[in-house]
């Protein structure tokens, strides 16, 4: 096997170009969702100045462009002199217009990756007798990139873990001592990214009347908030385990009416409290995926969120909300096995509306998803969510102002 040393790292070109952008270095989610609105050809010759394909599925790195002297750096002093030298212009400053310049060269990096991870990929394949691809770190995070190594190279299977990034090294820690120092030899396929903690309804009860809040039960919760969200309401749903990773999979999610084609602003403005051109996500049921979206091969990552597909031209109309503007959707796969609670409300969403998918982004604002009752409260009631559904209990921000 072969393995590309430091300072090649495709992180640290995304970590750099964040800051250039005006944001945090760890901010590339941001930087993704700029890059749609983008022209890739502008920049793409500058970056390959910087990042180069080698020889055997190797690629290089000028270092010195991004001013990384040591693996260890202090990122808010992280200087962008290389990279305005390259690109003639100044780092921008936060609350400064993202001009034209700015979305291209967010454009040409999501095109640069693309042809870096193509390169590995396709070098991989032939070394490798086997159809099955496996990525992790965090520029695998990046849903596009994902679809293109997956789907222009022959590979058949592809398994992507949640938590892709710096935290999945929990995970590959504790399997490392499962199997290799506790001499454990079965693997258990991960299935789904729900290890987090749960909460009984005791448990949720008990905060709930902590806070003095109005609320009822139900036996229909999936039912009911299907019904809130045709009628335009947004709903805070926190059910079971949290999700493992950065994206909220239906257990701590804002959902909302896809359809609606003011909704991505209304979220984005009102209670995510963030940039405009953040895309918002699609939650549609494992049956209809392909009826919906251009998707060439079949992944679990898609039950993840991270794989972006073309919306058909046929339905786009119909789910304004979570197409965004390159005509994509990063999506997530739903299926009755996996999380039957969330798949049952997709499906009575699905027979009030006509579409199978629900808006679906993370139970936050500005802040770590909630992962406790107390946190979902807290943001439910300092935003302009509608609805909270916490377990089998409903509470209306109308009644509880």
């Amino acid at each position: 096997m072969q393995e590309v040393s430091y300072p090649a790292y495709l992180g640290f070109l995304w970590e750099s170009t964040s800051h250039l952008l005006g944001f945090s270095v760890y901010d590339a989610a941001k930087v993704m969702g700029l890059a749609a609105y983008g022209n890739p050809q502008r920049y793409l010759d500058h970056f390959k100045k910087i990042v180069k394909t080698a020889p055997n599925g190797q690629f290089e790195m000028d270092n010195k462009a991004l001013h990384f002297g040591s693996i260890v750096y202090d990122p808010p002093s992280a200087d962008c002199q290389g990279l305005e030298a390259l690109f003639g212009l100044k780092k921008r400053e936060r609350g400064q217009e993202f001009t034209q310049a700015y979305e291209d060269i967010a454009a040409s990096l999501q095109a640069v990756t693309d042809q870096i991870m193509l390169h590995i990929t396709k070098h991989l394949y032939e070394q490798v007798e086997s159809d099955n691809l496996c990525l992790a770190g965090g520029v695998t995070l990046n849903c596009v990139t994902n679809r293109v190594a997956f789907e222009e190279t022959p590979f058949t299977h592809l398994f992507v873990q949640p938590a892709a990034h710096d935290a999945g090294t929990a995970l590959g820690a504790a399997f490392f001592i499962w199997n290799h120092l506790l001499g454990h030899e079965q693997r258990q396929p991960m299935t789904h990214a729900y290890l987090g903690p749960s909460f009984t309804d005791s448990e949720i009860e008990a905060e709930l009347q902590a806070h003095q809040l109005s609320y009822k039960h139900t036996d229909e919760i999936e039912k009911e908030v299907a019904e809130l969200i045709a009628q335009n309401n947004i709903v805070g749903f926190f059910q079971g385990q949290m999700e493992i990773g950065p994206r909220a999979l239906g257990n701590r999610s804002l959902l909302a009416d896809p359809r609606h084609p003011d909704m991505r602003g209304i979220l984005n403005r009102k209670v995510k409290h963030r940039e405009y051109f953040r895309p918002l996500a699609p939650s549609i049921l494992y049956e209809e995926a392909e009826n919906w979206f251009h998707i060439q091969k079949e992944t679990s990552a898609a039950e993840f969120m991270l794989m972006a597909y073309p919306v058909k031209e046929s339905v786009k109309e119909k789910i304004p909300a979570v197409v965004h503007v390159d005509g994509t959707s990063r999506i997530q796969v739903v299926k009755k096995e996996t999380n039957p609670r969330y798949h049952k409300l997709i499906s009575e969403f699905y027979q009030i509306s006509g579409v199978p998918i629900v808006l679906n982004t993370s139970f936050n604002d500005s802040e770590p998803i909630v992962c406790t009752p107390k946190d979902a409260i807290n943001t439910f009631l300092k935003t302009d969510i509608d609805y909270l559904a916490l377990g089998n209990f409903l509470v209306r921000k109308n009644d509880n102002r």
